[in-house]
């Protein structure tokens, strides 16, 4: 059985990759970076007993998910539930932002989960009880200033990730969406907050992977996970 993980070299995906391994589930990772996916799945399967595979997924070169989507679609290993993470931080004032910023915001955050979901829906409904994650943002449930096409990008991933569910749940593939508080990578560098309130990866990847594993009549349909603020 095999999870597929887009993001998989990003501060989020590393722990949610490193906590499926340590399940023993089989990865097949996806991204952008050929020399970090290479590196990352030589040490995963090195430190875990499984099989992991990559493939690329650019965005900017859109043919390569198409690409990936028929390769992972012609595995003989059971896709039983794919999670996308990839994601990019547009932040500054919303009149000094431009057009190209939206398109590269909108296609990351919102048109490759579309694709990667629609693309994959044959090889996740082939198993009992698929699943999709959709890696949200508190930003889906509310609205900050320097953050206006981010925030529209997740407003939009949680509606994709309601309606999606509602549409494909007689097909036995549920759909949630997870939106986290500020976690502790890269992309929140260029906040002004208080680090030390910062929700850590692992502990994120802890709610994925419990999220995940509800297969009885529970069903989790989205979280909204905040941080414990120091005062």
């Amino acid at each position: 059985m095999s999870v597929v993980i887009s993001g998989a070299t990003g501060g989020i995906g590393l722990s949610i990759v490193r906590k499926y391994a340590s399940q023993g589930y089989d990865l097949i990772l996806l991204g952008r970076d050929k020399d970090k996916l290479d590196k990352l799945c030589i040490k995963t399967q090195s430190n875990y007993n499984i099989t992991v595979k990559y493939f690329i997924c650019d965005m900017k070169n859109e043919s390569t998910i198409h690409s990936s989507i028929k390769k992972i679609s012609k595995l003989s290993e059971d896709v039983i539930l794919l999670i996308n993470i990839a994601g990019i931080f547009p932040y500054g004032l919303i009149s000094e932002s431009t057009e190209e910023q939206y398109d590269n915001c909108m296609n990351v955050n919102m048109k490759l989960p579309y694709l990667l979901s629609l693309g994959l829906f044959d090889k996740i409904k082939k198993g009992s009880g698929g699943k999709i994650i959709n890696i949200g943002s508190s930003s889906a449930y509310s609205g900050f200033k320097n953050t206006v096409i981010y925030c529209a990008s997740k407003h939009a991933l949680l509606g994709f990730s309601r309606a999606l569910n509602d549409e494909w749940k007689d097909y036995g593939v549920s759909v949630h969406c997870i939106s986290p508080g500020t976690i502790d990578t890269e992309m929140a560098s260029v906040l002004e907050q208080d680090k030390n309130t910062y929700i850590k990866t692992e502990e994120f990847a802890e709610l994925v992977y419990d999220v995940s594993t509800y297969n009885g009549n529970m069903l989790v349909e989205e979280v909204r996970a905040v941080r414990r603020c120091i005062r």
